[in-house]
């Protein structure tokens, strides 16, 4: 998997170390926040199952899942790193999203599971889901382009046995069961707590991030 916390790290270092009055302009916030973002590809990219899709499944999936999994793996990555210790990092997220919506958003990253190939799990599923994000009617996309995906669908399949194999060898069966609802519930919460929470910066953030990566998966193709 991509390990992109140095990187991370790095910008959060750099931020601070700029002059008072650079740091605490939300832009620069933004930029780290969309570095988030637009991990999903470089993630996807290192499995097989990414390379044997069309590209335009794969630009479906980058425009269905990137905000949920941008989310869950934002708020695992500066769980890792202490992001919230970062005082420029936070006052810029302060000012993007508000006090409630941080305070919302470190109590949710203190429930998540602590097990990193567990989280890691969960990212692919969601990355790979025929539809993970909350449903906004498009005229112009193909519906049937992911639902009738029997590729995605398989993928789907193996990514889930997987998941839940690691479980019962972890936990056993009974815990599993648990975990497994956990996971569903982390999903629900993110969906919530994205439509609850979004701004019109954040929306435009995404939307940037998502138009230059199915750019470059047809520029690859």
């Amino acid at each position: 998997m991509i390990n992109i916390i140095p990187q991370i790290k790095y910008l959060l270092e750099q931020q601070s170390s700029l002059p008072l009055k650079i740091r605490s302009k939300p832009s620069i916030t933004f930029g780290i926040i969309k570095f988030f973002f637009s991990i999903f590809q470089p993630f996807v990219e290192r499995t097989p199952y990414f390379h044997d899709l069309s590209t335009d499944t794969c630009q479906a999936l980058v425009r269905h899942n990137s905000q949920t999994f941008g989310t869950l793996n934002s708020m695992f990555i500066m769980r890792e790193i202490n992001a919230l210790d970062y005082r420029a990092f936070l006052n810029g997220c302060n000012t993007i999203y508000g006090y409630k919506t941080m305070e919302y958003f470190n109590k949710f990253s203190i429930k998540l599971e602590r097990n990193g190939i567990f989280i890691k799990i969960m990212l692919l599923i969601l990355a790979f889901s025929t539809n993970c994000s909350i449903v906004t009617f498009d005229y112009s996309e193909n519906i049937t382009l992911i639902s009738n995906s029997v590729s995605i669908i398989n993928i789907e399949n193996v990514f889930i046995t997987m998941f839940w194999k690691y479980l019962v060898y972890q936990y056993g069966f009974v815990l599993a069961v648990r975990w497994f609802d956990s996971f569903i519930k982390y999903v629900l919460d993110v969906l919530q707590n994205s439509r609850e929470q979004s701004n019109v910066q954040h929306r435009d953030m995404l939307g940037t991030v998502i138009e230059e990566t199915t750019r470059l998966l047809k520029i690859d193709d």
